[in-house]
């Protein structure tokens, strides 16, 4: 069953921040889509396995962190 999240993130100040979170949030298997709001500092994830605790773990090794589900 495909689940949507929209996600605050912490950490990002910048284009390269952005694809950052994009591309290892693309890289859990399962995730169907990935829409990174730099101003809002958010990301729209679509996919089979996108809990808060999964999107975190994609991020580790990186200065990011999903802060809250909005």
């Amino acid at each position: 069953m495909e689940m949507k999240k929209t996600v605050s993130i912490s950490g990002m100040k910048c284009d390269g921040c952005k694809n950052i979170v994009k591309s290892s949030f693309e890289e859990i298997p399962g995730v169907a889509s990935v829409d990174v709001d730099l101003e809002k500092k958010q990301a729209k994830v679509a996919g089979d396995d996108v809990s808060v605790e999964r999107l975190n773990q994609a991020l580790e090794g990186t200065k990011f962190s999903v802060v809250a589900e909005i």
